[in-house]
């Protein structure tokens, strides 16, 4: 991390904590800043979008018969409208 960065990281963690960065440089060691800049690092990464479980073979006959029932049934409950 640069110089600046690791400053600006400093700032931002004293203000969240509510302290100010003296205050946060004293009461900690390198250590502890370390794993606090992991733990953020982590913590603000987007989620990874997750892949569809692909079925089986047979998963995906039941899942087509199903669809056909489902849009079948969809189908033949409309009602037509009166005037």
């Amino acid at each position: 991390m640069s110089e600046r960065g690791r400053d600006f990281f400093v700032m931002t963690l004293a203000r969240e904590l509510k302290m100010t960065r003296r205050q946060l440089l004293q009461s900690m060691d390198s250590y502890e800043l370390s794993m606090w800049e992991a733990y953020l690092r982590e913590t603000n990464k987007p989620p990874e979008p997750m892949a569809p479980p692909v079925p089986e073979e047979e998963d995906q006959e039941v899942l087509k018969c199903r669809l056909k029932n489902a849009f079948a049934i969809h189908g033949s409950s409309k009602k037509k409208r009166k005037k």
